[in-house]
């Protein structure tokens, strides 16, 4: 008995969807206009090549990570990826040693809000001499999360809850990228309002 086995990518089908069709530019982020469209604050950022320190904050979902790799990627300078849950502080102090070496560079933090007060305390005066950017995300508020020093070094950008509208834009991008589904199906516009819903 023969079996037929499929060619199957199994990088496309390890990863999720939403991994694979992230946007890797700022234009290709959806919504968010007053940070990544015309008159953004991160696209004249880009215009002026003037690094800043930033904290993203906003909702779970809003895309806070992937504005700042994508920020990043387009300055084209070093980075280095950090999560604050599972960084430890000689992590922290060989991230920090490493920029040292790239005057143009960011350290980006995910979760940053779960910096322990004594890993704050080690980023501060990198911060505020500009030996290293960061671009920190969190979902909780910056306010309560980040201690006073590190807050008043940074700006502080808000990453607003997308619209029903953004969200089907997302989705149809979604369908169409060879990344994502590739146009191998096809969704009503009442499908994709429904997942849009929920």
């Amino acid at each position: 008995m023969k079996i037929k086995i499929d060619i199957i990518n199994y990088d496309m089908i390890r990863k999720p969807l939403a991994y694979r069709t992230r946007p890797q530019t700022l234009k290709e982020v959806i919504g968010q206009e007053n940070l990544v469209g015309k008159d953004g604050f991160l696209t004249k950022s880009l215009e002026t090549r003037s690094l800043f320190s930033l904290v993203f904050y906003g909702p779970a979902g809003t895309g806070k990570t992937t504005i700042a790799e994508a920020y990043a990627r387009e300055f084209g300078v070093k980075v280095n990826k950090l999560n604050a849950i599972t960084l430890s502080k000689k992590d922290l102090e060989s991230a920090i040693e490493e920029q040292k070496m790239f005057p143009e560079s960011f350290i980006i933090i995910d979760e940053v809000h779960r910096l322990s007060k004594d890993k704050q305390d080690i980023l501060l005066p990198y911060i505020e001499d500009g030996t290293i950017h960061l671009l920190g995300a969190t979902t909780a508020n910056p306010y309560m999360a980040l201690n006073k020093a590190i807050r008043s070094r940074v700006h502080l950008l808000e990453v607003k809850k997308l619209t029903k509208k953004e969200v089907v834009k997302g989705l149809k991008r979604a369908l169409t990228l060879p990344s994502g589904l590739n146009n191998e199906i096809s969704l009503s516009d009442e499908s994709l309002n429904y997942i849009a819903d929920i």
